[in-house]
Formats: C-alpha cells, sequence, structure tokens
C-alpha cells in the first residue's frame, strides 16, 4: 500500500473516532438537558374553552323573534318575515315549522333589514 493511502486510511479512522467521542458526548449530554427541560403540561378543557352547549330553541321564542321583527321599524318587514314563514312551512303558519328548523329560521330573520 502507498504511503498516501495509509495516511488517508489513518485520517478517516482518526474522523470516525472523533465522530464517536462526540456522539458518545451528545448521548450523555442528553439525559441532563431533558431533567432540565420545560415539560409541556396537558391541555385542560375548561369551561371557558369548551364548546357552548346550545339550548333547544322553543316555538315561542321564534314567535317572539318574528313578531319583533314584523313590528320593528313601523311594519316594514313584515312581508319579509311572512315569506320566511312561507319558506320554511308550506301553510305560513308557524305551527308546521319543524324544530329542527327553527334556527335557520333565526338566522335568515337576523338577517332581514341588515342587509
Amino acid at each position: 500500500m502507498s504511503k498516501n493511502m495509509e495516511a488517508l486510511i489513518e485520517n478517516l479512522i482518526a474522523t470516525g473516532n472523533s465522530m464517536i467521542a462526540v456522539a458518545n458526548e451528545l448521548k450523555e449530554a442528553k439525559p441532563t438537558e431533558a431533567k432540565t427541560a420545560k415539560k409541556e403540561e396537558p391541555v385542560v378543557q375548561t369551561t371557558e374553552n369548551a364548546p357552548a352547549k346550545e339550548t333547544p330553541i322553543s316555538k315561542e321564542d321564534v314567535r317572539k323573534l318574528l313578531v319583533a321583527k314584523s313590528n320593528a321599524d313601523g311594519g316594514v318587514h313584515k312581508p319579509a318575515v311572512k315569506a320566511l314563514v312561507k319558506k320554511y312551512s308550506t301553510s305560513g303558519q308557524l305551527s308546521d315549522i319543524a324544530p329542527e328548523q327553527y334556527g335557520a329560521v333565526i338566522k335568515e330573520l337576523e338577517a332581514i333589514g341588515n342587509a
């Protein structure tokens, strides 16, 4: 083997040994860092960030909102309110609107006069 090749092999072995030494130092330092590192605390859901439970909307609640919007601003929204009730009830009566649609009715009702 040439002297040049022997020197390269020796350099490679020295580099490998240096890498092993550095890896061992890092390995030993890791537990110390883990002890001093701040541990993340688990997120506990409180009532502040918990989703609000929806209370069921009663027919009477919807009726009050419909009447209030119909009478607001001198009654200018009355035709729009009637059309909204008709949209959700073929008879045009609140009693024929399904309770599960009350939320949608209220959402559209709030938009009347606010556009």
